[in-house]
């Protein structure tokens, strides 16, 4: 079963391969690993240089737009401000350690948040 981080992500627009690079990228401007080991510690074989900037230019634009979409929402009043800010902050406390049988449950709940949100 998927941790908590990897289940939420599967609602988001980010792909699988993005997120990995995301992670990758943190861990590498934090020191904790240099390129030539973050570009080795992908599956099979590892990513090329120029495929691994590709992908972390996509998936920063991804973040970027995704941002964008938020604050157009806010601001045409599809979404309130706060119900955003209770969302990230309802999903930032969920244990990294979930149950798995209790994952599902987790992201239902999640998503019916999200759901309502939305004022359409």
């Amino acid at each position: 079963m998927k941790s908590a981080p990897e289940a939420v992500s599967d609602l988001s627009s980010l792909t699988r391969v993005q997120i990995q690079t995301l992670k990758i990228h943190l861990a590498v401007n934090k020191h904790e690993i240099n390129l030539e080991e973050a570009l080795k510690s992908r599956k099979i074989a590892g990513i090329s240089r120029g495929t691994y900037y590709r992908i972390l230019g996509q998936a920063k634009k991804n973040v970027k737009r995704s941002l964008f979409t938020i604050a157009t929402s806010v601001q045409l009043g599809l979404v309130k401000a706060e119900d955003v800010q209770k969302l990230i902050s309802s999903v930032s406390m969920i244990p990294i350690d979930v149950d798995p049988e209790k994952m599902s449950e987790v992201l239902a709940l999640v998503d019916a948040v999200a759901e309502r949100i939305v004022m359409l």
